[in-house]
């Protein structure tokens, strides 16, 4: 079995010295590698919404930081050149000596329409956007490449990465997985239940195959919002609002099974579009702000507290290993963890510090050693 690894996100970025604050304290802990969101805007009504760049925050990294990875969760093929997005890439590949991963995905609406930065063809600028970088890192110089998209000629980028920088997608539609298994180096899905991420590994596995690439060398991430607590109240507390999360993305609840054929006027008299119109590539913060959640009350109620339980990580110490063994047995071997809990001290015992302390002492060294 391929070497169980554990990341973090550290969100919630804003301001730099409380970035550097959680740099230093992650520096201090178990996980193999740190990652950034790519992010210039947050969605409407979530408390996150102050972002500063993973481009420049790195170069700060590099210097706090020399034994773990580190890497994008996620950037995208449209708001930054391949050329330009290259060039920063292996600037950290060099500053970390090698231990930069590019996380990657098709965008995010709250990221795009707002600044009227086209998202359209994700797919292909997606594919394009990859294989011109690559071009680069391999070649250096004297490259040359036409494109639908972009284009290059007997152009230089140098100096060379120090070794590969491995490039992983959040796939999730049939088409990016598809595309993931053929191109990339890993997968980084967010949010994903256990059952649902073996069905969309198998499609990467059979895309990888078709083309005759090395299992072994691809790295199969899961992406999870964490929160731990022993409070039944508080554990309770945050399904109900991760449920509320939910209602924005209901081509999840379909994809679970639990859709009703009566959610559909609701959400069109709630949000004045229709389901399949809602995702986060399309509806941006002004959308959800414009949503009458009220109205989605009976969606939430229907919800049962075990889906959003198999989708996240949320509960005590012992329900997380539980969690992280179930994603093992599906084929992970790349944990992402974003923990939800506060920062400050009127959440203990249980705050952002705590709760990563509990992760990296208490929880990794289980499945480093092999004892779960």
């Amino acid at each position: 079995m391929s070497e169980i690894k554990f990341g973090q996100q550290l969100y919630f970025l804003h301001s730099y010295d409380f970035f550097r604050k959680k740099v230093i304290a992650a520096s201090k802990e178990n996980w193999d590698s740190l990652w950034l969101p790519d992010h210039l805007s947050g969605m409407g009504g979530t408390l996150v919404d102050d972002y500063l760049s993973p481009w420049a925050l790195f170069g700060a990294m590099a210097e706090l930081v020399k034994d773990k990875s580190f890497g994008t969760a996620v950037t995208d093929p449209h708001r930054i050149h391949p050329a330009v997005l290259a060039q920063l890439c292996t600037s950290i590949n060099h500053l970390t000596e090698g231990n930069l991963i590019l996380g990657i995905g098709a965008g995010e609406a709250m990221n795009l329409k707002a600044y009227g930065i086209a998202s359209d063809r994700a797919l292909s600028k997606m594919r394009e956007s990859i294989n011109y970088m690559k071009s680069f890192w391999n070649e250096g110089k004297n490259v040359s490449f036409k494109g639908q998209h972009y284009n290059a000629k007997n152009a230089n980028l140098l100096p060379k990465p120090v070794s590969d920088i491995p490039i992983w997608i959040g796939a999730n539609s049939p088409k990016t997985l598809k595309l993931t298994g053929e191109i990339a180096d890993g997968w980084a899905p967010v949010g994903i239940d256990s059952k649902t991420y073996t069905t969309k590994k198998q499609q990467i596995v059979n895309a990888m195959n078709d083309v005759g690439r090395d299992l072994d060398k691809f790295s199969f991430g899961v992406f999870q919002f964490t929160f731990i607590n022993d409070d039944p109240n508080k554990i309770n507390q945050r399904i109900q609002g991760n449920k509320y999360e939910m209602l924005t993305n209901p081509q999840r609840i379909k994809e679970l099974g639990y859709w009703k054929e009566e959610y559909e006027e609701i959400y069109l008299e709630a949000t004045g579009h229709k389901s399949e119109e809602l995702n986060i590539l399309k509806i941006d913060r002004d959308d959800v702000i414009s949503f009458d959640m009220r109205k989605l009350q009976p969606l939430v109620e229907d919800i049962p507290d075990d889906l959003i339980r198999e989708s996240v990580m949320i509960g005590t110490k012992e329900d997380i290993i539980k969690r992280i063994r179930i994603y093992i047995e599906a084929g992970a071997n790349h944990f992402i963890f974003s923990s939800t809990n506060g920062a400050s001290s009127k959440n203990a015992p249980f705050t952002y510090w705590d709760a990563s302390r509990i992760i990296s002492e208490e929880i990794i060294p289980l499945f480093k050693e092999g004892n779960v």
